[in-house]
């Protein structure tokens, strides 16, 4: 019996996908595969223009060098620009006697494609050549992964892996199937097998860093990414890996070089966008995120970040225009409800404005920054009282939270407690997440010194 695999935490290297993910990340297809092995797309091949610029003029040079042929074929699938590497590796094949290992070759186009169709054709082309190859089973294990059918997968991996135990190729599928399923020992001794075999390919390591982030541990997920990229430096699949899990100039350095390199991915487009909005490049976000809408009209991240950004900019209309179009795209995200709530809270809908913030919390209840932003707007409308209910709520779940132990400490100030306050300020400052200290040591130099109201009530008139 088949058995699909739709986890929505595996990750496809391919730039075919559509976005998924609507947090910081970023927003990413969340896919099956494969992928970890374009094998060949592989082993070193140059990233930017003018490597592929240099390779295609080899290859054109040197129309009857299969090397030379393969090489572009891999550097056009690493750019996404498939139906030229399907050309290129093609006229590699047929200058090998269509060897079954070149045939493998052609097939990863397809697997890149996440074409299920197009892979068992180029399946059939290695079985027409042997069927009990380890690589035919390779090939066809890798098209039910394409179709999410583990089970069948699974049935061909292990043929590949009786007709040869110690082959790369097999135990890379090995791995990936496993982690399809979640099974990490199993996924991880199959990718550590394959290291042993080939310490030279970035795959395995890749395989890992997805497998380690599908079970929420990202210290070595970012550790066996950052292992594949000293391999491959300049493979915008690792460059993305590792963008997403840093911060500042690095992620943004990465996500440029991975953009340039596939310009149409729309994922590492949507997670610059989010990065240089994070700076204040304002410009430039909005540029990338209208982009992404030029290729993917249904991208809900590119939506909400890009209403984000016209509602700042005052243009209203259009910006709720964009957060709605969101809504439709995603009925049940945090992301729009907060965008809906700052709009309101703008148009000083006030009510309208605390409910998308409450549901915004309940929709994330693991990071509910919706009763912050709750409780900001009752602060700044004097509503105390309400904002204590809000942080109370939140503390409950992060009672180290810096920026709710500000918001604490401005409702005490508010209250006319200068203690209360200082207490809660100085817990923000030994506090969890980003706030603006300075703005914080602050506000505490200008609390009035003593407990007594009296005086208090003094000191504010």
């Amino acid at each position: 019996m088949d058995t699909t695999d739709n986890s929505p935490q595996t990750m496809k290297i391919s730039a075919a996908g559509a976005v998924a993910s609507l947090g910081g990340m970023h927003v990413l297809r969340m896919s099956t595969l494969l992928v970890v092995t374009l094998a060949g797309v592989a082993a070193h091949a140059p990233a930017h223009a003018q490597d592929l610029a240099a390779l295609e003029a080899a290859a054109r040079q040197n129309r009857r060098d299969a090397a030379a042929q393969t090489a572009y074929g891999r550097a056009l699938v690493r750019v996404g620009r498939y139906r030229d590497a399907e050309r290129a590796l093609r006229d590699a094949a047929r200058l090998q006697s269509d060897s079954i290992e070149s045939l493998f070759e052609l097939a990863k186009v397809a697997f890149a494609r996440d074409d299920y169709r197009a892979s068992r054709a180029a399946c059939r082309a290695l079985e027409r050549k042997s069927r009990n190859h380890v690589l035919t089973h390779v090939c066809r294990a890798r098209a039910f992964l394409v179709w999410n059918r583990s089970g069948r997968a699974f049935e061909e991996v292990e043929a590949a892996i009786g007709v040869d135990p110690n082959h790369f190729e097999a135990l890379l599928a090995l791995g990936d199937a496993h982690r399809l399923r979640a099974a990490l020992s199993e996924s991880e001794e199959a990718y550590r097998r394959a290291i042993a075999i080939d310490g030279s390919r970035w795959e395995p390591h890749y395989g890992l860093g997805l497998l380690y982030s599908n079970a929420r541990r990202e210290a070595p997920a970012l550790e066996a990414f950052r292992a594949a990229a000293r391999l491959d430096a300049g493979n915008p699949d690792l460059q993305y890996q590792i963008a997403i899990r840093s911060r500042g100039d690095e992620a943004r350095r990465l996500l440029e070089s991975a953009v340039a390199t596939r310009p149409e991915w729309v994922e590492a487009l949507v997670a610059l966008a989010d990065i240089e909005l994070r700076a204040g490049d304002t410009a430039a976000a909005r540029g990338h995120f209208e982009t992404v809408l030029e290729q993917q009209e249904t991208n809900a991240a590119a939506h909400i970040g890009l209403g984000r950004i016209l509602l700042e900019a005052d243009e209203v209309e259009p910006g709720e225009r964009h957060l709605r179009r969101a809504l439709e795209l995603v009925p049940n995200s945090p992301e729009v409800a907060l965008a809906l709530g700052d709009l309101y809270r703008r148009q000083d809908r006030h009510q309208d404005a605390f409910a998308q913030y409450r549901q915004a919390a309940a929709l994330d209840p693991s990071s509910p920054v919706g009763l912050l932003r709750a409780a900001s707007l009752a602060l700044e409308l004097h509503r105390d009282t309400l904002a204590s209910g809000f942080l109370d709520r939140y503390l409950q779940g992060k009672p180290n939270s810096a920026p709710a132990l500000e918001l604490y400490g401005d409702v005490m100030a508010a209250r006319r407690d200068p203690e209360a306050a200082r207490r809660y300020y100085q817990r923000a400052l030994r506090g969890r997440g980003e706030i603006d200290r300075a703005a914080v040591e602050r506000k505490l130099r200008e609390l009035p010194t003593g407990n007594n109201r009296t005086t208090i009530m003094r000191a504010t008139r």
